[in-house]
C-alpha cells in the first residue's frame, strides 16, 4: 500500500471519530444564588462561584472557585443518566458534594462540623460549559 493511500485512510479515521475523544479537559463554571441552613432558603450574599475543570481522558477533575479554593483535587462520579457528582473530603469529617445534572442544575452540599456540632448547608444554582 503506498503512503498517498494510507494517509488518505487516517485522514478519513480522524475525521469520523469522535471530536470529544480528543478534548482533554471540560470546564464547569457554576453559580449559586440560592442556599439553604438550618434557618430556612435565601438569597445567597456571597455570591458563591466554583470551577471544576475535568480531565474526560483521565477522568479527573479539579475545583477552584470564589471560596478561596484552587486546583483542589476531586473524586468525580458520572451519572448512567447523565450529569456527574464531585466530592470533596476536607480535614477531619467535613465533606463537600456537587451534583451537576445533564441541564446544567446543580447542588452544592457542605456538611461541616464546627465545635463538635454539624453545620449544613445546601446551594441551589446552575453549571456552564
Amino acid at each position: 500500500m503506498n503512503s498517498s493511500l494510507i494517509i488518505l485512510l487516517m485522514s478519513v479515521l480522524l475525521a469520523l471519530a469522535p471530536i470529544h475523544g480528543f478534548c482533554a479537559s471540560v470546564t464547569y463554571t457554576c453559580h449559586y444564588p440560592t442556599y439553604a441552613d438550618d434557618k430556612g432558603v435565601h438569597d445567597s450574599e456571597d455570591n458563591l462561584k466554583l470551577v471544576f475543570i475535568v480531565d474526560s481522558v483521565k477522568e479527573t477533575a479539579k475545583i477552584g472557585g470564589s471560596d478561596g479554593r484552587s486546583d483542589v483535587n476531586v473524586d468525580m462520579i458520572y451519572s448512567p443518566s447523565g450529569g456527574m457528582a464531585f466530592i470533596e473530603k476536607k480535614s477531619g469529617a467535613d465533606v463537600l458534594t456537587t451534583s451537576i445534572d445533564k441541564h446544567g442544575r446543580s447542588v452544592h452540599s457542605r456538611n461541616v462540623i464546627e465545635d463538635g456540632r454539624i453545620s449544613p448547608t445546601q446551594y441551589y444554582g446552575r453549571c456552564t460549559k
